[in-house]
């Protein structure tokens, strides 16, 4: 059995102000940065064969810095389909705000997975290339301990699919910026062996 680590990227500046991002392409901010550090510690000695990442600033330097600090060498490899879900209908509001200005719309898109909301991507469309990834990325590191680097949305709705959870039922559960969550992989399918573990956690 291999696990498959999921970690969202660390906080940036657009996550201290409760604001929406979604392709957005924002940087860690100086908390991102230790975050990612802190969660890293945890990953060292975890025998970690590859590291992938959304090609996205902040996700990206969160891979760097996990590489770094357990001496990874080998590449990171970037996959668009790692990529936040585009919602650029709410990009920079915070929660209020789109609540206010896009009611109609954005419970449809959070409680339909293949809604049909202009200017956001639906939740079973990235649902689907995330889960794709996953299960490409499993059929060539069957047994081996591997790291996704993702973004809130597109890790909720993997979890989500491997639980098989439809929405809204994906919001009954939290994924913290630099959260750890594994999957086990094995046979093809997957199970999860813990969620949204923050590195205030991260001392077991």
């Amino acid at each position: 059995m291999g696990c498959v680590y999921l970690v969202r990227h660390g906080s940036t500046e657009w996550n201290e102000r409760q604001l929406w991002q979604g392709v957005v392409d924002t940087e860690l901010s100086e908390k991102g940065r230790i975050q990612a550090k802190m969660v890293a510690q945890f990953l060292k000695g975890k025998n970690v064969s590859k590291i992938f990442s959304s090609p996205m600033k902040r996700a990206y330097e969160t891979a760097k810095i996990i590489a770094n600090a357990i001496g990874y060498e080998g590449e990171i490899v970037t996959d668009y389909r790692l990529r936040e879900c585009e919602i650029r209908l709410w990009n920079g509001k915070n929660f209020e705000q789109v609540l206010s200005d896009h009611h109609e719309a954005f419970n449809e898109w959070r409680t339909n997975l293949f809604s049909n909301v202009e200017g956001a991507e639906s939740l079973g469309s990235v649902q689907e290339r995330m889960y794709g990834f996953l299960k490409e990325m499993v059929v060539h590191y069957p047994n081996e301990n591997v790291i996704i680097v993702s973004h809130a949305i597109a890790l909720r709705m993997l979890i989500a699919k491997v639980l098989g959870l439809m929405p809204p039922a994906h919001l009954n559960f939290n994924l913290d910026n630099a959260s750890l969550s594994c999957l086990i992989a094995k046979d093809g399918s997957f199970r999860v062996k813990f969620l949204n573990v923050t590195a205030e956690d991260l001392s077991f």
